[in-house]
């Protein structure tokens, strides 16, 4: 047990020994951790959902893509058979067929009407198609528009092995009878020289490849090849663009997150491509490719950096106002050390002033009693001393009765200045005799007396004599004066004692507060007697101020209205 009650004991004195100020901050330190950690993992939590978000953006833009060239598939329309190099101008062997020899049979005989009405795809001997060759033929000789119209879709529908003398034909007839060119020639003109190109391609390219451009007067081709069912697909380079460009702008306005764009190249080239800063994916369908690249940085980021802006300024306020708590608790608990500290200070303060006023009447009454200062002759002084010295211990008890009971003033009503002056010059003579200090009154002339707490601004004269007095030198001075300032009236008290540093001014009208330490002071007091005039003061609507007085010391400037505000 006894071993217990001294390890309490030395925790006891382990813990009383730590300062205030680092128990203060060890105990700020359980607050201040938890919200560290607390912001170190709201903002883990904001980097994972940003990186999640991140993948989502992509996840998006790469199925974008996927759509991208779905629709460039869809649109570049169906695959067909690679051509045999030079058939376009190898004609086919005509059919033997009973039909076919009627039809040349009625060609021959000039009955284009019955040869225009036969099936499709047959020959003549020299294996172009007689349909057309009829249709040629019967434009030559009508001269109906209506007619020539009907005639030319005929000749125009199998361009196959339909060589240009046939359109140079039919177009001679159309300018002499000033008709004009029906569409079906035209198309059939750009068939022509689509087919022509169509030829000399297929005697070029690698069957074997994927792809790739080749160019024919001045015009550039995409050719896509498919080498195991040997088809391709033939567009140039003015469609492949525009379709591209249409494609990727509507997946970019429609489906994209902002900030990334497409980029799609064929067969090795671009063919529209969105400003490219870094490439995120790549998705390729040979050989076709379209990449998910950053076009704008800043809008890739911005809604990032706007819920960091957020989460930081959230935080940051939240750090303010922990910060500004946590300083203001600290200034509060070093105010409330500080104001315990002086509390001590002021009962033992009050304790030393009671003792001595006490002891001296405790020892002037016993003899009083035993008749020693009858003998002596002292009697009257004795009764003298008694009297001073309960004097001055109701003077101490009164002032911390006023500072604990007292809040404000009384009723105010108009009082006489210089009789309030007087009353409390005659209640301090005897300390100014004592210390033989002459006190110099100056009492202004006032064209009507002030109102105020006359009681409450007497005891504010009393305590700013007693002070002046406390601190004045044997022999000194110390000078009381009042005069008026417009609306206000000035209370002044000098004395010159030591003075007041310039840097204790601002406290010395705090409750308890004592300049310099408890035990190298050489003035009576509790620290009560300026607080209780800067309160008295400032319930008149007044101020108290403190400066240099001229000659040295210190001069204290009470100033009150004339008419103060009611209570």
């Amino acid at each position: 047990m006894t071993n217990q009650r001294a390890s309490a004991a030395g925790s006891a004195g382990m813990v009383t020994r730590i300062p205030p100020l680092a128990r203060f901050a060890l105990h700020s330190l359980w607050l201040l951790l938890p919200f560290g950690i607390m912001f170190w993992l709201a903002w883990s939590s904001w980097r994972a959902d940003a990186n999640i978000r991140n993948q989502r953006k992509l996840e998006s833009a790469i199925r974008a893509a996927d759509r991208c060239l779905d629709q460039m598939d869809s649109e570049l329309g169906p695959w067909s058979p690679i051509p045999v190099p030079g058939a376009i101008h190898s004609p086919p062997v005509p059919g033997s067929d009973p039909q076919a020899v009627e039809a040349r049979r009625r060609y021959a005989g000039g009955d284009f009407e019955a040869v225009l009405g036969s099936p499709e795809g047959l020959r003549s001997e020299a294996g172009l198609p007689l349909r057309s060759l009829a249709a040629l033929q019967l434009i030559r000789k009508e001269s109906d528009a209506e007619r020539l119209t009907e005639l030319a879709a005929v000749l125009t529908k199998s361009a196959d092995f339909v060589t240009p003398r046939f359109l140079e034909a039919a177009e001679v007839r159309f300018h002499e009878l000033k008709i004009p060119l029906p569409a079906d020639l035209e198309r059939w003109r750009e068939r022509w020289k689509r087919m022509e190109t169509e030829s000399s391609f297929a005697s070029e390219i690698d069957v074997s490849g994927n792809g790739c451009w080749m160019e024919r007067d001045g015009i550039r081709w995409l050719i896509e090849i498919r080498p195991k069912s040997r088809e391709w697909r033939i567009h140039d380079e003015a469609r492949i663009q525009q379709l591209a460009e249409s494609i990727r702008t509507k997946e970019e306005r429609d489906n994209m997150p902002e900030g990334l764009g497409l980029s799609l190249s064929a067969a090795g080239e671009a063919v529209s491509s969105a400003r490219e800063i870094i490439d995120f994916a790549v998705r390729e369908r040979t050989p076709w490719i379209c990449k998910v690249v950053l076009s704008d940085e800043k809008a890739y980021v911005r809604d990032d950096q706007r819920i960091a802006q957020r989460m930081t300024a959230l935080f940051g306020i939240s750090a303010a106002a922990l910060l500004t708590g946590w300083i203001l608790a600290g200034r509060s608990y070093v105010r409330a050390i500080d104001l315990a500290r002086r509390q001590s200070e002021f009962m033992a303060a009050v304790s030393h002033e009671m003792r001595t006023p006490l002891a001296a009447m405790r020892l002037l009454a016993e003899n009083l009693e035993s008749g020693v200062a009858e003998r002596s002759g002292q009697t009257t002084q004795h009764s003298r001393l008694i009297r001073e010295e309960c004097a001055r211990l109701g003077g101490l008890v009164e002032n911390i009765l006023a500072f604990t009971r007292k809040r404000g003033a009384g009723s105010f009503e108009p009082f006489d200045v210089r009789e309030m002056i007087e009353d409390a010059v005659r209640l301090v003579k005897p300390l100014s005799e004592k210390k033989s200090i002459p006190l110099e009154v100056h009492i202004g002339e006032f064209a009507e007396p002030p109102s105020g707490d006359a009681a409450e601004i007497r005891r504010l004269l009393l305590n700013l004599l007693d002070n002046a007095l406390k601190h004045a030198p044997s022999g000194g001075r110390v000078s009381c004066s009042t005069s008026t300032d417009g609306p206000d009236w000035l209370l002044e008290v000098a004395d010159n004692g030591p003075g007041i540093p310039k840097h204790e001014r601002a406290r010395i009208f705090d409750p308890f507060y004592r300049i310099g330490d408890e035990l190298r002071r050489s003035t009576p007091g509790t620290g009560l007697g300026l607080a209780l005039v800067k309160r008295s003061a400032e319930a008149h609507g007044g101020t108290v101020s403190v400066d240099d007085a001229p000659g040295g010391g210190s001069r204290f400037i009470v100033k009150l209205p004339m008419l103060p505000p009611a209570p």
